[in-house]
């Protein structure tokens, strides 16, 4: 699974993350899990989800976690 998870740390990131996201990857969004296959995601191509403030994102395309990394780690 092409997945990466922030601790509370990077919190304050989330809305420049998000927005990225969409601008540079595509159609996704919040989720309530991370999925553990992408078929019923309603289009989506790379989900997030929080959980006592750290939040997973995850990417239906090895190529995007890969460009999310270059990015953002």
């Amino acid at each position: 699974m092409n997945q990466i998870t922030f601790g509370k740390e990077r919190y304050w990131q989330h809305p420049d993350i998000e927005k990225w996201c969409h601008e540079h990857v595509g159609h996704g969004g919040w989720s309530y899990q991370t999925p553990k296959t992408w078929e019923g995601m309603g289009g989506k191509i790379w989900v997030m989800h929080n959980m006592f403030g750290s939040i997973t994102y995850a990417f239906k395309e090895a190529k995007h976690f890969t460009w999310f990394i270059l990015r953002w780690s």
